[in-house]
């Protein structure tokens, strides 16, 4: 299949955004390729691997490996976590669609040319648009609570991907990894 089909079949978010399709393209086969390389559940919570560090090396040397292992498995369990706060947070969620829904409409309008908005019948330009746009959009951002929202995900990320990393053993191969290099 070549660039042009995939660009005019796909649709969704590649058809909503201008992207080249070859860089979407590239989007795709690399998150096909994560979801494929992503660890067994058994292993990502094999409760006879977790055990506390003997200090904090074994602690560091556990992250670093872990980190590198399972780095699939944690990018997955951040989408789950900021999946799961934008829906709770309701506002926020709203606050997206709003700077989502502005920026597409006020880039598909015709460049410092007069349009008359559809929903109050004044004639403005884009320029006199994106003001109006940054401000509001502030505002929601600020009463949505949106910076609390990602700094309480980093730390919840953070947390429970370092107690796990951290906390569970390397497999047993690992270690003959290290002993043959």
């Amino acid at each position: 299949m070549d660039s042009t089909s995939a660009s005019t079949n796909s649709g969704g978010f590649a058809s909503y955004v201008r992207v080249d399709p070859q860089t979407w393209q590239t989007v795709k086969e690399t998150s096909r390729a994560r979801l494929a390389s992503l660890k067994p559940v058994s292993d990502f919570f094999d409760k006879n691997r977790f055990g506390k560090p003997a200090n904090v090396a074994v602690f560091t040397s556990r992250l670093n490996y872990n980190l590198i292992y399972f780095q699939n498995n944690y990018i997955l369990l951040v989408l789950i976590v900021t999946a799961y706060l934008l829906f709770t947070n309701f506002w926020l969620l709203l606050t997206i669609f709003y700077l989502l829904a502005g920026f597409k409409f006020i880039t598909s309008l015709p460049s410092n040319q007069p349009t008359t908005l559809p929903f109050i019948g004044a004639r403005v330009t884009p320029s006199q648009l994106w003001p109006v746009f940054l401000i509001t959009g502030l505002f929601f951002v600020y009463i949505s609570g949106a910076t609390g929202t990602i700094f309480y995900m980093m730390a919840v990320c953070a947390l429970i991907i370092c107690a796990h990393a951290g906390m569970m053993d390397p497999p047993v191969e690992a270690n003959f990894a290290e002993e043959s290099v």
